[in-house]
């Protein structure tokens, strides 16, 4: 294979040479110069244990596997669903030496901004970038960015697999050429084995596979569909196992083949108000389950009222019990009277086609769901269902702001099941594929506010701890919560950031580098309160999962030196530090030798220049064991002697 050099400096806003020949020099004014944390999102080990099991080398694995092996970049490419983001996963996850530190890159950096930054990667990661579904701008700035984070991923002793767009945004660069790998999808009915096979369906299902299913996969679905069927299959022979493989199949065949102009018809033969309410309702309270008939019926009746339907006059025994009306409809309750359509993946076309084809619906379906949410025959798993279903049609719809209104209504209202559905439906947007960087860029502007009502700080607060959008973008969610907890959070967005930063290190870096930031620009009480609490010495020099702490980084003791300066500097004696000064002298005197010179120096360099408190640190340094040597040290900082003893 041949090689490639490149040479860069590690910034996004430097120069770089893209090969052999005259240096072509790309300049980025206007950069703001303070450090960005690149957006990530760690690749859960469980999730990549799970796709392993099922995963089929694809053609052209074994050629990706040995350029990143030789160069530790590889560009996957191939055509759209052939499985190229899930290779590019194995191919990561084939080094043992990096499970458990594999990340997904996303290109912007925590405010949203496009940003591949080269100083974000880190020693000994696995790094995913899929840019296969990006435009040509997007592409084109990437690109450019490419070479010079490939350097910093081999300088790193890193790994980085790209999934490029396909057909290409823009064509290859030369000097990228050379880390490309074609890959063409498994065949279609060895991955369908593979998946029943690890369902418990017998050794070789399906062989000879149904005429159906044959026929599906001679057309060359996407292998996503291909995992779907099987899913599908799976799910039938749950829901009926007296049944047998071919008719598991027609049932799966038939979710997979169902077109929306078959539940059109249906909603057209229904004719009246009544029947279609309840065809929507249970269509939107349907969830892993389905919800009891009783729920149905009760949520259906606030449907009507919401949309000012005529109510039933006549008498209740003359009105069709709830079995004929759920039969009308093609649905039926079970044993334990949850309500479920008879066929497979109904709900989410019927849902579909009520957004879709009645606009005018849209906005009583949001005060609806508003009223359905505090009723008390609805279940937790209910409420769920019916805010997931509704904020996804929302998302789908490009009806964005909408869904944010409604969010900033729950938050504010009286009741925890309001609360719970704000944050359910601002996480599952801040997650969505397509709405995803609008509604997190909605959630810093709110950060950022000084008076926001606390039920809405609160739900913000959940949205960036617990909830989808911490796991999925933590960074992010961490400079939230920091703008949450200087402003509207107060104590409790400190806590839960506090919590999070402490959980993981590359988190924990990054709220050093922006509290040292932040102290030395603005007094911000929160700021001075959690430097404090991320720097207790013990999270400082354990390795955690990584072979290095985090006090054996030069970046983090600089942050940590700016930090102590400026709470030496402007704090007065009292006000916490001694307290945390106290316990990194005592740590010191337990510490590795190593570990104990960098946390006296920097509690030293830190009042370098300050006569005051290198005074103030020398007396509280004196009931401890290492007190000779932060004498020496201070004595060293006012150039009076060296600071180890001469032999």
């Amino acid at each position: 294979m041949t090689n490639s050099f490149w040479n860069s400096i590690q910034a996004p806003n430097g120069t770089f040479h893209t090969g052999s020949g005259p240096q072509t020099v790309h300049q980025h004014f206007g950069a703001d110069s303070r450090p960005r944390e690149q957006a990530s999102r760690a690749l859960p080990d469980d999730h990549l244990i799970w796709l392993k099991q099922r995963f089929l080398n694809p053609e052209g694995y074994h050629h990706a596997a040995q350029i990143l092996e030789e160069t530790h970049t590889v560009l996957v490419d191939g055509p759209p669903g052939s499985g190229r983001n899930s290779t590019a996963r194995m191919l990561l996850h084939a080094y043992p030496a990096l499970r458990g530190n594999l990340r997904e890159v996303l290109p912007e950096d925590d405010e949203g901004n496009l940003l591949l930054d080269p100083q974000q990667v880190g020693d000994a990661e696995g790094l995913l970038l899929d840019l296969s579904d990006i435009d040509r701008a997007t592409w084109q700035a990437l690109h450019s960015w490419l070479p010079g984070y490939h350097a910093a991923v081999r300088k790193h002793g890193s790994r980085l697999a790209v999934v490029v767009p396909h057909p290409p945004a823009a064509p290859l660069d030369n000097v990228l050429t050379p880390h490309r790998a074609g890959i063409g999808a498994p065949r279609r009915l060895h991955v369908l084995r593979r998946a029943l096979l690890l369902e418990d369906f017998p050794p070789g299902t399906p062989d000879p596979p149904p005429p159906g299913v044959l026929r599906l996969l001679e057309r060359e679905p996407p292998i996503r569909d291909v995992a779907r069927l099987a899913e599908l299959i799976t799910r039938a022979r749950r829901s009926q196992p007296s049944d047998d493989f071919e008719a598991w199949c027609a049932k799966a065949l038939a979710a997979i083949n169902l077109q929306p102009e078959d539940v059109a018809q249906q909603v057209v033969t229904l004719g009246e108000g009544r029947p279609k309410a309840l065809l929507l309702t249970t269509a939107m309270l349907h969830g892993e389950s389905g919800a009891r008939s009783d729920a149905v019926y009760e949520a259906c009746e606030a449907l009507l009222d919401t949309v000012d339907h005529p109510a039933d006059d006549r008498p209740l025994l003359e009105r069709e019990d709830l079995s004929a009306r759920f039969e009308e409809i093609r649905a039926a309750p079970d044993a334990q009277g949850r309500v479920t359509f008879k066929a497979l993946d109904y709900a989410p076309a019927v849902r579909t086609h009520f957004w879709n084809n009645m606009p005018g619906l849209r906005t009583r379906l949001g005060d609806w769901v508003a009223k359905a949410i505090s009723l008390r025959s609805l279940t937790e798993a209910d409420r769920t269902a019916l805010v997931e279903h509704y904020a996804s049609q929302a998302l789908g719809s490009g009806a964005v702001e909408d869904l944010l209104r409604r969010v900033v209504d729950w938050s504010t209202r009286q009741g925890p099941e309001f609360r719970a559905a704000a944050v359910q439906a601002l996480a599952r947007g801040a997650t969505d594929a397509t709405a995803g960087r609008v509604v997190r860029r909605r959630i810093l502007t709110w950060s950022r506010e000084n008076r926001l009502p606390g039920g809405h700080a609160d739900v913000l607060i959940a949205v960036c701890s617990t909830t989808s959008l911490a796991a999925a973008y933590p960074q992010q969610a961490a400079v939230r919560l920091h703008h949450l907890a200087r402003r509207s959070g107060g104590r409790k967005a400190e806590s839960r950031l506090e919590q999070l930063a402490l959980a993981d290190v590359r988190l924990h870096r990054l709220m050093l580098q922006r509290l040292a930031h932040g102290l030395e620009t603005r007094r911000w009480a929160a700021d001075h309160r959690l430097f404090l609490g991320l720097t207790a010495p013990e999270s400082l020099c354990a390795p955690g999962p990584r072979p290095h702490a985090l006090l054996d980084e030069k970046g983090v003791r600089t942050c940590l030196r700016a930090g102590w300066a400026v709470l030496f500097a402007r704090e007065p004696y009292g006000c916490g530090w001694q307290e945390q000064t106290d316990r990194w002298l005592a740590a010191a005197g337990h510490a590795t030798r190593r570990h104990r010179d960098f946390l006296l120096d920097v509690l030293v360099d830190a009042c370098r220049g300050r006569p005051v408190p290198l005074a103030l640190l020398h007396e509280q340094a004196r009931p401890y064991p290492v007190a000779p040597l932060v004498l020496r040290k201070i004595d060293a900082a006012q150039g009076i002697r060296p600071s180890r003893p001469r032999p």
